[in-house]
């Protein structure tokens, strides 16, 4: 179970920055895609963390 929520967090993660830096150019919706930035950064490190020995 720890191992799927480590590998979807990581997924989701990476397409969420990768979504956020190709609408970056846009202005309207920028501080949105900041924002999706952001999101996708903590869910890469919670994916790290999950990974992590304990």
């Amino acid at each position: 179970m720890g191992f799927i929520v480590m590998v979807l967090s990581a997924i989701i993660g990476i397409f969420l920055i990768v979504l956020g830096f190709s609408g970056i150019k846009n202005k309207k919706s920028r501080l949105w895609n900041i924002i999706i930035i952001l999101i996708g950064i903590v869910l890469v490190f919670f994916a790290i963390w999950l990974g992590l020995p304990k």
